[in-house]
């Protein structure tokens, strides 16, 4: 028996909810901030980290940049283009905290997460030596851009003792934070 397009019987179906199914997934709490919510939770805890406690941690003379760490962790396992914009605003944070020329950072670290893009493959994508070669590229390419944005800006650069007594210091603790970072990283994501 079929219904007529007008009777009570057609109505009473388009008046019911939608089933299950068809309904919005209910909020959790886990689920209010979302991902992006979380990464820029993240982006924050790491420019606060970077800006207050590993500046003042001095080790061979040298602090690990955690920014950059985790701009390549980021860069390696969600997209080179979500690395960057990473390291873009991260970098534009760590600027504004720190008094560096706004930018600085940002542009050096949108540089070195672009070495994310080298062998991107699923060889790597479990391998903890691969972040490790990477951060290893990456690490001097960021300080060089710093000294080159420095030295554009008229401040004296000595390019040499800079790279041997602060860049290679960072690079080993670079390393290290990889090391811890990118597990913790992988895990989340």
């Amino acid at each position: 028996m079929s219904t007529a397009p007008g009777s009570s019987r057609g109505q009473a179906a388009q008046d019911r909810p939608p089933s299950r199914s068809f309904r919005e997934p209910a909020l959790r709490p886990g689920r209010l901030m979302g991902r992006s919510g979380l990464a820029l939770l993240g982006l924050v805890l790491v420019v606060i980290i970077q800006a207050t406690l590993l500046a003042r941690i001095r080790l061979l003379g040298a602090s690990p940049n955690l920014l950059l760490v985790s701009t390549i962790a980021w860069g390696l396992l969600r997209s080179v283009g979500e690395g960057v914009v990473w390291g873009f605003a991260g970098g534009l944070g760590l600027d504004l905290i720190t008094g560096m020329a706004l930018g600085t950072s940002s542009l050096a670290a949108m540089t070195a997460c672009l070495l994310t893009g080298l062998g991107r493959n699923r060889v790597f994508s479990n391998n903890l030596w691969w972040p490790l070669l990477v951060v290893v590229l990456a690490t001097p390419v960021y300080g060089w851009i710093v000294l080159l944005t420095q030295q554009m800006r008229g401040l004296p650069v000595d390019w040499i003792a800079s790279t041997v007594h602060v860049i290679g210091p960072e690079l080993a603790l670079n390393v290290a934070a990889m090391v811890l970072v990118y597990p913790v990283l992988r895990a989340l994501l």
